[in-house]
Formats: structure tokens, C-alpha cells, sequence
């Protein structure tokens, strides 16, 4: 039993030191993403994704019809 206590403390411990480390450690993240945000070239960026974007469009052209024709065609055979 005090071994099971032990670790159970041990382990509240170890939680503790993680979240003080995360409350430390999320202001100065938070810091280096918008910096991030505010270097970042969009137009670079963009230029960059356009291949990956028109690759997309080929490979997952949209369906020649919406999808609601088909709904209402199974509506239809519920309704019988």
C-alpha cells in the first residue's frame, strides 16, 4: 500500500512539473508563432503551394453532380 501512495505521488508530482514546464513554456511559443506569422512571405508561400494545389484539383476533380440528385432518389424509395 505505501508503495501504490508513493508512486501515486510521484506521479502528481511529475504532472505538476508538466504543467508549470507548459505554463513556462506556452508564453514564448506563443511569441515564436506570431513572429513566424509576421516574417512569412504570403506571396512567396503561395507561389510555393500553387503546383501542390493544381495537383489536388486533377487528382480530386470534383463529381460531375452535387450528390443531392442521388438524395433525393433514395428519399424517394423510403417514401414507398
Amino acid at each position: 500500500m505505501r508503495t501504490l501512495m508513493k508512486n501515486g505521488r510521484g506521479q502528481l508530482s511529475r504532472a505538476k512539473r508538466y504543467v508549470e514546464a507548459w505554463q513556462r513554456a506556452g508564453p514564448e511559443l506563443e511569441r515564436m508563432r506570431l513572429e513566424a506569422i509576421k516574417s512569412a512571405d504570403t506571396a512567396q508561400t503561395i507561389a510555393a503551394l500553387d503546383g501542390l494545389f493544381e495537383s489536388a484539383v486533377k487528382m480530386f476533380a470534383p463529381k460531375p453532380i452535387s450528390g443531392l440528385v442521388e438524395q433525393q432518389r433514395l428519399f424517394g424509395r423510403l417514401k414507398q
